[in-house]
């Protein structure tokens, strides 16, 4: 039979976490052609919504880039408390 006596004890320390900033937990808003759709409307829902685009994906890759670092924190935090 094997002891455990000489093993380190086990942490009580939460891992690491990262805040997300508040953009990337919303919901992304595209805008919609307004009605009477013209052909200035429709050019201007084009620009709104490649914006609108843009701006969604820096919120999605900057989250990507937050679970990243993140989940590489909580690595080496574990390797750290590992035996």
């Amino acid at each position: 039979m094997t002891s455990c006596a000489a093993s380190p004890p086990i942490s009580r320390a939460a891992p690491p976490r990262l805040t997300l900033d508040e953009a990337a937990t919303r919901p992304c808003r595209l805008p919609r052609l307004a009605e009477p759709a013209t052909t200035g409307a429709l050019e201007a829902a084009y620009v709104e919504r490649g914006a609108a685009i843009l701006a969604c994906d820096q919120s999605r890759a900057a989250a990507v880039e937050a679970l990243k670092a993140e989940r590489a924190l909580i690595d080496r935090w574990l390797a750290g408390a590992a035996p």
